[in-house]
């Protein structure tokens, strides 16, 4: 089986997304040597693929535009986009995409209209239109049945593998004076990450007496201003290091040398960050909501991230029980053993094979002819249906600390 990979949106500041492109094409030629892939990559790309092994180049097109990949269609038997959108579609020949979340229907309010507009019509008409549709936890897949509608035959859950973290490397930089200890938390300065809360909970911490000190990492999406006025008005530039983008070496070293990983994201398909800390042996203080009990187990400590005084609870235990975190780490690094790539290989082999499996021409017809024009009829409003399953999924899947 030759595999067409579709990697328009493969970028560097793509978040966990991209390292799960990166770990599966990394890792594909060593468990599905069998069904070569053909990257159809673009001049944008180019950061990234530099990060993978000749043999995962093997076969490669570089397209202007996406609809270029109709020309190559005689090379493949099946077309694959993994970053949660199939396009072009509908496509004929069988087709299969990784979709991530759909954090737009639980939380509308932290995207603008024309964002709810593109991922109303690029989410739910990819997943209507793919053949196979893997969804990286149990909570993305109940959210793609639940909330739009598509049938569970189709969907294969196959959870992530985070890329292998190098030798630790002091980031560049760094001062250790009053530092000698730190929480963790990488993430980009997305709404849903909830940094408001985390610097608040530290916050409420001085303000009980600990001092606690946390290193950031990520990207700041071009609102620095926006970021020092949320510490500044929190009282904590003193505590708070963020240090951008940096590499995983640096990354792997504040795994390695944080106290614990904070992580008070409010939505997470996955989260890959939790795995890479338990894997380093870092105890995890986590979110008890959507994907992240699901991939921690209870192997965490949970809090509510809309709850201040809960974030500096489970801070303050994991800053102050040095039992605790023993025990979290010795789990945490049983738990991470479960996530390996010969998995995330296998399963998407047997994910491609069963859309080879459901496709029939007649279907691609159908699509053409019903779906496609029923796909640009758009819209803008979360639907209150849609509304009402994502609480009664958030309420169903929610952990209390």
């Amino acid at each position: 089986m030759r595999i067409g990979v579709g990697l328009n949106l493969f970028r560097e500041d793509t978040g966990g997304v991209g390292n799960y492109a990166l770990t599966l094409l990394r890792h594909w030629p060593e468990f599905a040597p069998g069904h070569p892939l053909v990257l159809f990559t673009f001049d944008h790309n180019e950061a990234m693929l530099a990060l993978l092994p000749p043999e995962s180049r093997r076969h490669e097109h570089r397209l202007r535009v996406q609809e270029d990949v109709f020309a190559h269609l005689d090379q493949i038997d099946l077309y694959f986009c993994p970053f949660g959108s199939l396009w072009p579609r509908p496509m004929p020949l069988p087709t299969a995409l990784t979709f991530h979340d759909m954090q737009e229907r639980f939380f509308p309010e932290f995207f603008t209209t024309a964002q709810l507009e593109e991922r109303f019509f690029h989410y739910d008409w990819s997943l209507r239109m793919a053949d196979t549709v893997i969804t990286v936890s149990d909570f993305t897949r109940a959210s793609c049945i639940d909330i739009v509608g598509i049938s569970g035959r189709k969907i294969r859950r196959i959870h992530h593998a985070p890329d292998e973290l190098p030798p630790p490397q002091t980031p560049a930089g760094w001062d250790s004076t009053g530092w000698e200890k730190f929480i963790f938390y990488p993430a980009n300065f997305w709404a849903h990450k909830n940094h408001a809360n985390l610097l608040r909970a530290l916050q409420q911490l001085r303000a009980d007496g600990l001092v606690v000190r946390c290193a950031l990492t990520g990207t700041l999406l071009g609102r620095d201003e926006e970021w020092r006025a949320a510490v500044a008005a929190a009282g904590v530039g003193d505590l708070v290091r963020h240090l951008g983008r940096r590499p995983r070496a640096e990354l792997s070293w504040l795994f390695h040398h944080a106290r614990g990983l904070v992580f008070p994201s409010l939505f997470e398909g996955f989260g890959i960050p939790v795995v890479e800390a338990m894997h380093s042996g870092c105890p995890v203080a986590c979110s008890g909501t959507t994907g992240l009990p699901e991939v921690a187990q209870g192997d965490a400590l949970y809090f509510d991230p809309g709850d201040v005084r809960d974030v500096a609870r489970a801070i303050a235990r994991v800053w102050t029980d040095d039992a605790l975190c023993r025990d979290l780490a010795a789990r945490g690094r049983v738990r991470a053993a479960e996530f390996t790539a010969q998995k995330l290989v296998t399963g998407h082999v047997e994910a491609f094979e069963l859309a080879r499996r459901r496709y029939h021409p007649w279907k691609h017809w159908y699509r053409q002819r019903y779906l496609k024009p029923r796909s640009e009829q758009l819209r803008q409003k979360l639907l209150p249906r849609e509304a009402a399953a994502a609480q009664r999924l958030l309420r169903r899947l929610r952990v209390v600390g």
